[in-house]
């Protein structure tokens, strides 16, 4: 029979423990769960908020305008993609188009050498691009693609 206590030996985290082994006496015992196992009694989730004051919002304004992606302001930020679209748009700055990363002669390439047996995240690190831009200009070109490893 499968036990509880089995389980708290990989759990490093005090509570965790403590859960488990009063579930496992409650198991053992053949008495009632208590009522600290149920979702009201779990402490909420809370997502921590960052507000940008006017030094920030200006200085993530120029930085867009000084050529770093919306992505990269993000991460610096420590806030969302969408905020940093949305203070951009509050500034009247337009977003910057999307640019194709690879041209056609470089998708052919890209696509002898897949052909030839090199994986798909190997050739697209080669053209300096990610393996999912890679695999969206194979099917607009459509060249075939294997199916991943380890995929059903």
């Amino acid at each position: 029979m499968f036990r509880v206590v089995e389980l708290m030996g990989p759990f490093s985290y005090t509570r965790v423990r403590e859960r488990l082994a009063k579930l496992d006496a409650a198991l053992a015992n053949g008495s009632p769960i208590s009522d600290d196992w149920s979702p009201a009694n779990r402490r909420p989730i809370v997502q921590p908020q960052r507000r940008l004051d006017e030094t920030e919002i200006k200085s993530l304004r120029q930085g867009y305008l000084d050529g770093r992606s919306i992505d990269n302001l993000a991460r610096s930020h420590r806030i969302n993609r969408t905020t940093v679209i949305a203070h951009l748009e509050c500034g009247g700055i337009e977003r910057r188009k999307v640019v194709r990363k690879m041209t056609d002669a470089s998708v052919l390439d890209a696509a002898r050498q897949y052909a030839a047996g090199a994986s798909l995240f190997n050739v697209a690190r080669k053209f300096g691009v990610n393996d999912r831009t890679l695999r969206r200009e194979f099917e607009r070109a459509q060249v075939p693609t294997r199916p991943r490893l380890g995929s059903a």
